[in-house]
């Protein structure tokens, strides 16, 4: 599945249910600091599971840790099933990850109003949405929520209304810390120099970028992580298939992780499995042999 397939199960599921970015998120000090990276787990990865009630989202951190060996965590907003308010559920997950020696890293927002949305009503509606997500990140002690802004439209009308959304909730999530990172998902997003044009509209320092490998749409995904690394509180590692050699199909990993190694980027590369026909696991566990087999080659 391919970011095309994420945008129709959210449109289908919502059917049915109603100066540039101040700082860089994080810096490496040293390029060869063993610690300098973590691999991460998107929870997204077990969207079938969870729809299908194979995996309850109370257990997926522990299904990370004990079957994947990952310890960095990121949430889909869509299995809380609105209990991101609820502090005592929210709670729970602090209990189940901090305390087991985990970090939960950010929460993916699939909102069913728009950011970027051309009608003011919509964007005020989506800020007041996405709230209420920031407070879960923070209670959470998540470094970012990663949101959409695929609206689409005239370029330049679709910044100021992009600005519009965001700036308000960058305010709002300045006092808890929590990142407001737009990822490339539809739209002018997918546009690394929409993005780019975006933090420059945008200049706050809780807003970013969330780089992921296979969302830029037509434009060279190597050359568009490139530019939105330096406003990445994390990386996005999609996977979809594997060849037999066990290199993912559509992205090059080697070529791609030498740029996140060669980069001053610091911090987690989160698995995100997409591919079909494969249990999630087992397509995590390939992604994450990878990953390390190309930071591994790209510190030689």
């Amino acid at each position: 599945m391919h970011n095309f397939s994420r945008r129709h199960f959210i449109r289908t599921t919502a059917l049915g249910s109603g100066a540039i970015a101040l700082s860089p998120a994080s810096f490496a000090a040293d390029k060869d600091d063993p610690n300098r990276f973590q691999i991460g787990i998107q929870e997204y990865t077990f969207h079938r599971w969870l729809n299908g009630k194979k995996l309850k989202h109370l257990d997926y951190p522990a299904l990370a840790k004990e079957k994947l060996g990952i310890t960095h965590i990121e949430y889909w907003n869509r299995p809380f099933r609105g209990r991101h308010t609820d502090k005592a559920y929210v709670g729970e997950l602090v209990k189940r990850t901090t305390g087991e020696g985990m970090k939960n890293v950010l929460i993916l927002v699939d909102a069913g109003n728009q950011l970027d949305s051309p009608d003011a009503k919509q964007r005020a509606r989506a800020i007041d949405e996405h709230k209420g997500w920031v407070d879960c990140a923070a209670q959470l002690g998540c470094d970012a929520i990663r949101v959409n802004c695929r609206s689409g439209g005239d370029r330049d009308i679709n910044l100021d209304n992009a600005a519009k959304g965001l700036i308000p909730l960058c305010e709002y999530a300045k006092g808890s810390k929590v990142k407001i990172v737009i990822e490339p998902h539809g739209g002018n997003s997918q546009d690394p120099d929409w993005l780019l044009a975006a933090m420059k509209k945008i200049k706050h320092p809780q807003a970013g970028i969330l780089p992921d490998f296979n969302n830029y749409g037509r434009y060279d995904r190597y050359d568009a992580v490139t530019k939105s690394l330096p406003y990445a509180p994390a990386v996005c590692a999609k996977a979809l298939k594997f060849d037999e050699k066990g290199n993912e199909t559509r992205t090059d990993f080697f070529k791609m992780l030498k740029i996140v190694y060669q980069s001053e980027f610091s911090g987690v590369i989160s698995i995100e499995f997409e591919g079909h026909g494969v249990d999630p696991v087992e397509g995590a566990l390939k992604t994450k042999v990878l990953i390390e087999k190309a930071l591994k080659a790209a510190a030689k």
